[in-house]
């Protein structure tokens, strides 16, 4: 039974060690300093860094990948709950498994596809602001300069990925033992009460799951603001992004250095909150 457990865990180490070879690969092209204008490799040290922090454009993409990032980590969350409390107290599960594909279909359409989609919404003559005239708002020139951009690129991570919160929050609302609800409403409780006092407290680990997914979701983020301002458009250009800027101009050094800090932020963020939040909720029962 062993040497069967390690037979089947096989495949899973030769991928890891080849993830982890390409891993250290890369964090050695970003000591060199290998670009067009280099095309020999010479070692280069922390300089490569230093260039890249000293860029305007590295500043621009990091600030955008932030805002991205904690609002689709904000809302994200906070409309996963809402929607997953909904859903949670719909007796049908037949009704149930119909209002959560319409949560999920976003995650079935390719992110170019609904990145040009919402290009065409967000046309300022035939667009959502045809809606937004009908109620008397003013015209509103979207994703063209700051806070269009982000109020647009936040509406469309939300769209993209509240899906993948609700899914998860829903599957462990669904684990919560029933007598605790039960007893709950016994005394009285509301389906308001129940859900942000009763239920929520003791599902903990779909936080931190659609936590980590929406991180790492929006942390990484290309295609839409790739689609839909092209690769040269500094009001929405995203850490990932700008690491195939790099890499298309030929500035290797500098995209393995980008591409190494982005895998490391990730990593700092992600494993210590899932390793407290493993500790604190899942395994202390």
């Amino acid at each position: 039974m062993r040497m069967q457990a390690l037979l089947m865990a096989v495949p899973g180490f030769i991928f890891a060690a080849f993830l982890i070879y390409l891993l250290v690969l890369n964090v050695y092209f970003s000591f060199l300093n290998w670009s067009l204008f280099n095309l020999h490799p010479t070692f280069a040290g922390l300089s490569t860094f230093q260039s890249l922090f000293s860029q305007y454009f590295f500043g621009l993409a990091a600030i955008h990948t932030i805002v991205y990032t904690v609002a689709a980590v904000a809302i994200g969350n906070i409309l996963g709950i809402l929607g997953a409390g909904i859903l949670y107290f719909i007796k049908s599960n037949t009704r149930r498994a119909i209002y959560l594909s319409i949560f999920l279909y976003p995650l079935a359409v390719p992110s170019s596809t609904y990145a040009i989609t919402w290009q065409w919404l967000f046309n300022p003559q035939t667009g959502v602001n045809l809606i937004l005239r009908y109620f008397g708002i003013p015209n509103i020139i979207w994703l063209t300069t700051q806070p269009t951009v982000y109020a647009g690129m936040i509406i469309i991570e939300t769209w993209a990925y509240t899906g993948l919160a609700v899914l998860f929050f829903l599957a462990s609302f669904m684990s919560v033992d029933k007598s605790i609800v039960e007893a709950a409403r016994i005394d009285g409780a509301n389906n308001l009460y129940l859900l942000f006092r009763v239920i929520l407290p003791n599902s903990m680990n779909g936080l931190i799951v659609s936590t980590a997914l929406l991180f790492l979701f929006s942390f990484r983020i290309f295609t839409v603001p790739f689609t839909i301002g092209g690769p040269t458009n500094p009001n929405m250009v995203s850490l990932v992004e700008y690491i195939y800027i790099l890499f298309s101009t030929e500035y290797f050094s500098l995209s393995s250095a980008l591409s190494s800090l982005v895998a490391l932020i990730a990593a700092v963020v992600i494993i210590p909150y899932a390793l407290l939040g493993l500790k604190r909720w899942v395994f202390r029962r």
